[in-house]
This record gives structure tokens, sequence and C-alpha cells, in this order.
């Protein structure tokens, strides 16, 4: 039977008043509900802000292959507005990227990553993620993605391979490759579409300038439970406490930025 797509959480890292993360030293992960997001500043005398969003890593502790060999793929969406017509409606802005990966290892290609740039936004915006895994050697299948890619003429000189932010069409070439090599229902790891909020609701995600986490919140090989609480920040990289014997979790680690845009 296949398996439902897994359940992840948001994190923040906890600089605790430092700017930037400072060389060994080690930070706390809170929920980006967390009541100590709400005093970390944010453009407030703008009606619209601008967003940047970095990649910095995607760890890999298991995935559902039959081997330790993981291919898979991984979509990110967010909406944004011309910045010449602000009363348009919101565009899709889509980066996709293929990656390998062994279990119990960082997946290429994700290393400070720019993806998003310049996205404009109110009081809040959506950030879709996707992440598929593979049954099958891409490489094999090189010619079908290309079939894909040449239908969608405004990207037909581009190489998706390479994990290039496409805006508006990047959805449709996709959709499209998963539909190509095919898919069982359980290779849709993630399917996430949270909203981050200036100000949210009670109990809702913060928007702020900061280094997020999204990560799964029961690991897969030892079936535990991973609390935010057991996470923490060193390095660039997410790590378990001590004293704690539950693994990493399958995780991605981003940033975002938010600065006030000037019509």
């Amino acid at each position: 039977m296949p398996g439902p797509e897994r359940s992840v959480a948001l994190g923040f890292v906890d600089l605790s008043g430092d700017k930037r993360p400072k060389r060994d030293k080690a930070y706390d992960i809170v929920e980006a509900s967390s009541a100590k997001l709400e005093d970390l500043p944010f453009p407030e005398d703008t009606e619209f802000r601008r967003l940047s969003l970095d990649l910095y890593n995607f760890y890999v502790e298991d995935l559902p292959d039959f081997t330790s060999k993981n291919e898979g793929m991984m979509k990110l969406q967010v909406n944004t507005r011309n910045p010449q017509d602000l009363a348009e409606i919101p565009t899709d802005m889509t980066f996709v990227t293929k990656f390998h990966a062994k279990d119990k290892s960082y997946a290429p290609s994700f290393l400070y990553r720019g993806v998003f740039r310049n996205v404009l936004f109110r009081e809040w915006f959506n950030l879709r993620i996707d992440l598929y895994e593979l049954d099958t050697d891409a490489d094999v299948y090189y010619d079908k993605i290309r079939s894909v890619i040449d239908g969608v003429p405004e990207i037909r000189n581009l190489d998706v391979l390479a994990g290039i932010p496409y805006v508006g069409v990047a959805t449709k070439l996709f959709d499209g490759i998963i539909r190509t090599f095919g898919r069982n229902p359980d290779d849709h790891i993630w399917g996430e579409f949270p909203t981050l909020q200036l100000v949210p609701v009670v109990g809702g995600a913060f928007l702020r300038s900061g280094i997020y986490v999204l990560f799964e919140k029961k690991n897969i090989r030892k079936k535990k439970k991973v609390p935010v609480e057991a996470l923490g920040y060193k390095n660039g990289e997410v790590f378990i406490k001590k004293g704690l014997t539950v693994d990493r979790p399958n995780h991605l680690l981003f940033g975002i930025l938010i600065q006030a845009h000037q019509a």
C-alpha cells in the first residue's frame, strides 16, 4: 500500500540578538509560531515589501527507495507582483531542481543557492514546497525530459536539470516531468503550502528575516517523533542536541530576507 505524504514542521533559528550566526556557536531552533519571533523587526512603514530566499542545504536521512541512492526533484513556489503594476493579480514564481543523494548525506546543488529575489508582497506570502522521490535513474529518461521541455516554448533552450528558477511556466514543466517519469502515490514526499505572515493569527507562523528549517516530524528509521526542541543549529548545519536518541530527520535549511519596497 502506498504511504502518505510525510508530515513536516517549520522551525526558525533563534540567533538571540546576533545579526548573523557566529562560528562554532550553537543556537536553538524554535517553532516558526514562537512568540520569540514577534519582537524581531520588519519593514512597517511601507505598503509593499521585497522578499529574497536562499537555499542553504537539504539533508537526506532516508527517502523511500529500494536502495540508499536516492534521486528526487524539489519544487519551491511563491506568488509575486509586477513592480510596474502592483494592482495586477500576483503571478507564480517557481524554482525546480533535481538531485542525487545517498541516505544520511547532503544533496548537492543546494549550497547558498539564490532562488528568489525581490518577491513583492503586502502582509503575508505563501511558500509551496514539493518533494518527489524518483524511482528510476533520471539519466535514462533524459530524452523524455527534453520532450517535456520542448513542449514549453519559453524555456526550450534552458536546462531544467541545472535548477533554474522560471516564472509562470515552471509548474507546468515540473508536473509534466513527473507525469513523464510516472510515479506512485507515495513518491510525493512533501506537499506543504504554509502561509507566513508579518502579523499572524494566534498560533500562526511569523514571517521574519532569518534562517528557517523545514523538517519531518518523525524520523523514519527509528519511527520516533522529532520535537523542535531536539534541534540545534551550528556552523550552517542542523544537529541533534546531546543526550537525545533520535536521528536527524530529512530537512531543508533556507534563509529569508525582508526589505522595504520603494514604488
